[in-house]
C-alpha cells in the first residue's frame, strides 16, 4: 500500500487542484467562453512540468468546458444548451428523488441544519456575495442528499450539472436572480421540515426549473446554430 505522501499521490493532488481551480473559473466566469487556455500560462502559474498541465486539459475537454485545437491552442467552451438541458433532466430526477427521501428519513437535527443554512444563504445575499450564496445553495443541496442517506448520488449531480452552474451563476451576476433563488430553497426545505413529501418534490422541481428560464432571459442560444 502507498504511503499518502507518495509521489503519485502528491501528483494526482495537484492535478485535481488545477482541474478543480479551472472548473471553479470557468463556471463563475473568470474564464469566459472562448478564452485561451495556454499551456505556458498554466505552468507557470501553477509551477507544474507540462505533463499534469495536459492531463487537466484533455480532462476539461472531456466534460465539455475546453475545445483543443492541436497546433492552435485550447479555448474555454461555448455554453451550449444541449449540455445545459441534458444537466437539467439528470438533476431533477435524481433531486427529486433525494428530497422525497429526505423527508422520510428528516430528524429534528436535520432540520435545524436547514434552517441554518437558509440563514446562510440569507445573509450572503444581503451582502451581494454571490459565490458564498452559490457555496452555501450546494451545501443546501449536499446537505438533502445525506439527510436522505445517499451522499453518493450528490456527487453524480456534481459532475453531471458543471454546464447548468454556468448558466446559474450568470443569472445570479447578470440579473440578480439569488432573491428568486433563495424563496425557491425556503420552499424546499419548509416542505421537508414539514414532512410533506409532494409538496417538496414539486418545490424542488420549480426551484431547479429556474435555470432554465434564465436561457431566455440571457439571450443564449446554440453557438453551432448560429454559423
Amino acid at each position: 500500500m502507498k504511503s499518502p505522501r507518495s509521489p503519485i499521490n502528491r501528483r494526482s493532488m495537484l492535478v485535481q487542484h488545477i482541474y478543480d481551480t479551472l472548473v471553479d473559473e470557468i463556471v463563475t466566469g473568470v474564464l469566459p467562453p472562448g478564452s485561451s487556455v495556454m499551456e505556458a500560462e498554466l505552468r507557470e502559474r501553477f509551477q507544474v512540468s507540462r505533463t499534469p498541465v495536459r492531463e487537466v486539459l484533455l480532462r476539461l475537454s472531456e466534460v465539455g468546458l475546453v475545445e483543443i485545437y492541436p497546433q492552435v491552442g485550447s479555448y474555454v467552451a461555448p455554453i451550449r444548451l444541449q449540455e445545459v438541458y441534458d444537466a437539467q433532466f439528470v438533476r431533477e430526477h435524481l433531486e427529486c428523488a433525494l428530497v422525497r427521501e429526505a423527508v422520510a428519513k428528516l430528524t429534528q437535527d436535520d432540520a435545524a441544519e436547514l434552517q441554518a443554512n437558509l440563514k446562510m444563504q440569507e445573509d450572503a445575499l444581503r451582502s451581494g456575495d454571490h459565490r458564498r450564496f452559490m457555496a452555501a445553495d450546494e451545501a443546501m443541496h449536499a446537505l438533502i442528499a445525506r439527510i436522505a442517506g445517499r451522499p453518493g448520488v450528490w456527487q453524480v449531480v456534481l459532475q453531471s450539472k458543471i454546464h447548468l452552474d454556468r448558466v446559474r451563476m450568470q443569472a445570479l451576476q447578470q440579473l440578480t436572480r439569488g432573491s428568486y433563488a433563495f424563496e425557491g430553497h425556503q420552499k424546499v426545505c419548509q416542505a421537508i421540515i414539514a414532512h410533506d413529501a409532494d409538496a417538496a418534490v414539486l418545490a424542488m422541481k420549480q426551484h431547479l426549473n429556474l435555470s432554465l428560464e434564465s436561457i431566455g432571459l440571457l439571450h443564449l442560444s446554440e453557438p453551432d446554430a448560429e454559423k
